[in-house]
């Protein structure tokens, strides 16, 4: 995977443009004319945290690819449109973006291509599923929102702890190897609250520790997991 991340990379930088920031605008272009969204539905399509996302349209803004205007029916709101100097830019790295791609499997026949294509589709329709009913894979075990979390604990008599409950462990999965188990609560990582699915995304996004602290509640008690950076 690093060899494909670093080749889709490279690619982009020849456009003074970076993967995350091709997301944003191939996620706008495919909204159709206008090319436009709330800053809130961009973040929410790319699983983004507010801040990273207002980071990236801060630069995507500067370079002339994307423009800010209000929403005259919500205040609070803010729509992100691509500009055309946007769509030009997508209209020439998008050729140039594919046929890298097909570069990349240029080792697979068609057969193979045509099952890799299949097998890829189901595993992203798995993981949208996972986060249209609120819940959050890592490491191969599956986290429910707090708020579910909260009525499973209270269901069989345990304490109110702000936190995310583990529903599933995948079997043979780092999750399971590590000690993780169905019923423990992530209430912190590196000291900081995982209150809610955006602040565990947030924390695994900034933190550049080597060795990542989890603190687990299982039942009553409370336990650490200490992940190093070949275990995430």
């Amino acid at each position: 995977m690093e060899h494909v991340d670093h080749a889709l990379e490279a690619k982009f930088e020849e456009f003074q443009i970076s993967r995350a920031s091709f997301d944003v605008l191939a996620a706008l272009r495919r909204t159709g004319i206008p090319y436009k969204l709330t800053q809130r539905d961009l973040m929410r399509s790319l699983f983004r945290t507010s801040g990273s996302m207002s980071l990236r349209i801060d630069s995507l803004q500067k370079q002339g690819l994307v423009e800010r205007s209000p929403d005259d029916e919500d205040r609070r709101s803010v729509f992100v449109t691509l500009t055309p100097k946007g769509v030009d830019l997508l209209e020439t790295v998008i050729p140039e973006h594919l046929a890298n791609e097909s570069s990349l499997v240029a080792g697979l026949n068609q057969a193979e291509r045509t099952q890799l294509i299949a097998l890829l589709r189901k595993w992203l329709v798995s993981l949208e599923e996972e986060v249209a009913h609120g819940r959050q894979v890592y490491l191969g075990m599956t986290l429910l929102d707090s708020r579910t979390s909260t009525k499973m604990r209270r269901a069989v008599g345990l304490p109110d702890v702000p936190g995310l409950l583990i529903n599933k462990v995948a079997a043979g999965s780092r999750a399971e190897e590590l000690g993780f188990r169905k019923g423990d609560l992530v209430t912190a990582i590196e000291r900081q609250p995982v209150r809610s699915l955006v602040d565990l995304r947030k924390i695994l996004n900034k933190s550049d520790a080597k060795t990542k602290r989890v603190k687990v509640v299982r039942g009553v008690e409370t336990m650490e997991f200490r992940l190093t950076s070949s275990s995430i």
